[in-house]
């Protein structure tokens, strides 16, 4: 156990193919555990809660996220710098990273805690949520951005630990906080009949064990190559403005994912409560998917960036090509398990015929074409790796949440497609739509690097020559 936890890996020497699986499989874990608060929510509430409980919290996911994603691209920009400091043995700018990051972190959870406790009610309203669960779903959704602080400030830590090669930690303390979660999950639900208050709680409880966990983690980092520390915690002038060029773009290409869901939500919301059921629980399953490919996706970033710090070519390609194979692998196992098992999977979130009905038809047509997401977020992030955030965010603009919006205002009113199955449709296709803009987009960029690469490379060579001649002169002289 304590090598587990110990365990930092080197990503710019050694098998990439053997690296990419032991750095991708405890964030994967790590994400799932984190699912499991919102999956046993649903599963505890569906059983145990009122009728209107599952459709309550799952009406808040895709507005939740909307709002919260734009600054949890911050930690995809310290993602990105940190590894690139460990590439290239920086340890004084990688001190820095982690002292900005958190004094990031720090203004982000405000900002959010008071958005998102004054304005739960007026989000959902114009998102016409239905009158049988609004003011639970408002409930829920208050009480969730009042821990979001710790939400933030776990997910900034753990992006740090990754990006300094350390994916065990992040991973020990979520299984930690999550069995804490579902037994609390239990005692309030079952035991003090709190339904949707009280599965927010627990939440809350669980993310302020796995952010308290992190960051004293970091604070103790001191035999590692970077760790925080109190007189660090500042708006560095370039690390800072690094994380957020960086950081901007990274949350808002998930923003826009979410604001496309959002739109979607709005129309599953149209066809009544027992259809926001059967979609929410299909989005609590397709969560894992989604969380096991972004695993993958950010084993690429990692070491896309690690390596581009040392400046090595051959290990940028090898890092991109195990990332995506990885994370297309994963989607169609997944997709397929999915795909035959959906009834099932439904029944531990709802019992309800009508809403299966619904849910299995849209895991029938998302999952089955997880295999492009998983293309889409894996090229997406390679080129974030690279230090270019802006241009997976503008392809995210126009090919997923553009098509998304301009299909739901076209072709979506008109009879032959409004229905469940003309809806979820557009899942797939603008997934298409952005892959195909995404591929060119990383073959420019890659050459555009390996250049610089090769330049750097030069340089350093022609000054070692020079170095050597005038050592030579010395010596004859």
């Amino acid at each position: 156990m304590k090598n587990l936890l110990n365990l930092q890996l080197d990503m710019t020497s050694g098998s990439i193919a053997k690296k990419t699986l032991i750095f991708a499989l405890p964030v994967l874990l790590s994400g799932w555990l984190q699912l499991l608060y919102s999956a046993m929510d649903l599963i505890v509430c569906g059983n145990f809660g009122s009728p209107y409980s599952v459709g309550a919290i799952t009406a808040t996911s895709s507005l939740t996220y909307l709002i919260v994603s734009l600054f949890m691209g911050f930690s995809v920009g310290a993602n990105v710098l940190i590894a690139q400091a460990f590439g290239a043995k920086n340890k004084e700018r990688a001190n820095k990273i982690i002292g900005a990051t958190y004094a990031l972190g720090l203004v982000s959870s405000i900002i959010l805690l008071v958005v998102g406790v004054t304005c739960s009610r007026y989000f959902l309203l114009w998102m016409g949520t239905p009158s049988d669960i609004i003011d639970l779903s408002t409930t829920y959704m208050t009480i969730y951005f009042i821990g979001i602080p710790f939400t933030i400030l776990y997910n900034f830590g753990a992006a740090l630990l990754r990006g300094l090669g350390d994916t065990t930690k992040p991973f020990f303390f979520l299984l930690f906080a999550g069995i804490i979660n579902v037994g609390l999950n239990f005692l309030f639900v079952i035991t003090f009949k709190m339904d949707v208050a009280g599965v927010a709680t627990t939440t809350v409880i669980s993310q302020f064990i796995s952010a308290f966990l992190v960051t004293y983690t970091l604070f103790r980092n001191k035999k590692s190559f970077a760790n925080l520390q109190l007189k660090n915690i500042r708006f560095y002038k370039n690390e800072t403005l690094r994380i957020i060029m960086i950081g901007i773009p990274a949350g808002l290409q998930s923003a826009l994912f979410s604001l496309s869901n959002v739109i979607i939500q709005s129309s599953i919301n149209s066809f009544g409560p027992m259809a926001v059921s059967g979609a929410g629980a299909q989005s609590s399953i397709e969560s894992f998917l989604a969380t096991g490919v972004d695993a993958f996706a950010q084993a690429g970033v990692a070491f896309v960036g690690a390596n581009y710090g040392a400046m090595d070519e051959k290990r940028i390609k090898v890092s991109i090509f195990y990332s995506s194979l990885y994370g297309a692998i994963f989607a169609i196992v997944a997709g397929l398990l999915c795909f035959f098992f959906a009834e099932p999977l439904l029944r531990l979130y709802i019992s309800d015929p009508e809403a299966i009905s619904y849910g299995v038809e849209k895991m029938n047509i998302v999952e089955t074409t997880y295999i492009i997401y998983a293309f889409v977020c894996t090229i997406s992030s390679a080129i974030r790796g690279l230090g270019y955030s802006f241009t997976p965010m503008v392809v995210s603009l126009l090919g997923i949440c553009g098509v998304r919006i301009l299909y739901i205002f076209t072709l979506f009113p008109l009879e032959m497609f409004h229905s469940m199955f003309g809806l979820y449709i557009a899942y797939p296709i603008s997934w298409l739509a952005a892959l195909l803009v995404h591929i060119p987009c990383l073959i420019i960029i890659s050459k555009k690097v390996f250049a610089k690469i090769k330049k750097s490379q030069r340089n350093k060579f022609s000054s070692l020559s020079l170095n050597k001649e005038y050592q030579v002169v010395l010596r004859e002289s």
